[in-house]
């Protein structure tokens, strides 16, 4: 009887493992909440984010990225990537220019989004992963967001 549940548990821990690594470094599923991201993503959308993307730095301008808050550290946030370093943006008469490893994070919902004119430029290592669909509601499946 030991054996078997020795077994089980070495098992377990096996897929544990593997199931830890594959949502740390290739992908993971996230559960949208807030507005700030509508009409794109609305709260309670589930979407697929592809996380090697961070590390091999392929985030581009039109992405919708999950980052780290820059404000509270223990809450994720979603948003689009409106520029990149070295690129300006302007909203009115007020612009900035993005400074080297960071970009400018920006929600669809400009009326009702806290954002990169709130809390500035956000550095690259922040970013959790780049959003590569939509899978909840299967109603509004969708690959390009």
């Amino acid at each position: 009887m030991f054996k078997k549940v020795g077994s089980f548990v070495f098992t377990s821990f096996k897929y544990f493992c593997v199931a830890h690594c594959v949502t740390e470094h290739v992908a993971d599923i996230f559960l949208c909440s807030g507005d700030s991201m509508e009409p794109s993503i609305h709260s309670g959308d589930l979407v697929i984010i592809q996380r090697f993307s961070k590390m091999i730095k392929n985030v581009d301008k039109g992405d919708v990225i999950i980052a780290k808050s820059p404000e509270e550290y223990n809450k994720f946030i979603m948003k689009r990537v409106k520029a990149v370093d070295g690129q300006m943006v302007r909203r009115g008469i007020n612009y900035q220019v993005v400074p080297r490893g960071s970009v400018w994070l920006e929600g669809d919902n400009h009326t009702n989004s806290t954002d990169s004119w709130d809390f500035g430029p956000v550095p690259k290592g922040l970013i959790h992963g780049r959003v590569v669909c939509r899978i909840w509601p299967i109603s509004h499946f969708s690959m390009n967001i």
